[in-house]
């Protein structure tokens, strides 16, 4: 169960995600094009759902270590030089989300202060912003995952 739930987590929720989108525009160009009117919702549901599923995806980029990286230059380098190139790298990336990790949850914080509805769904922003910062947390999870997989595997490789 639980390795399906980190096989599959990611790709479950951008789905959802993905589908929310695609029925929210569809709905909202039938409501416009055949009925002349629009949900003020729908708007918003599909802008939310892109965002989420933008985030997901690049969470799940992480864990199959998909994003783009530039192997060529460091595919001829000898091997200390490569895993020191992708470890440093690696390393820039974590810092960097975990400086949003912070950013992100300052910003949360502060809209706890304030109440803020969306026009449209009339929910407060604060839940929909709370988001971002677990999906910052669940990407540096991923990145954790990727090294502690690769030391089980005896460090064969690179961490990729």
């Amino acid at each position: 169960m639980l390795a399906k739930l980190d096989r599959y987590f990611e790709e479950v929720l951008c789905t959802l995600f993905l589908c929310i989108v695609v029925g929210s525009v569809l709905m909202q160009v039938v409501l416009r094009f055949f009925f002349h009117s629009a949900a003020a919702w729908a708007e918003e549901t599909a802008v939310y759902g892109m965002i989420f599923a933008v985030y997901l995806g690049a969470t799940m980029a992480v864990r199959e270590r998909a994003h783009i990286r530039i192997t060529l230059l460091i595919s001829r380098l000898p091997r200390a030089l490569q895993v020191g190139c992708v470890v440093l790298a690696d390393a820039l990336w974590v810092g960097f989300v975990l400086f949003m990790i912070a950013q992100t949850t300052t910003y949360t914080q502060l809209l706890f202060n304030v109440t803020y509805q969306t026009p449209g769904l009339g929910i407060e922003q604060r839940w929909i912003q709370m988001f971002i910062p677990m999906l910052f947390v669940l990407m540096l999870f991923r990145i954790l995952q990727v090294y502690w997989r690769w030391r089980s595997d005896a460090f064969k490789g690179l961490p990729l």
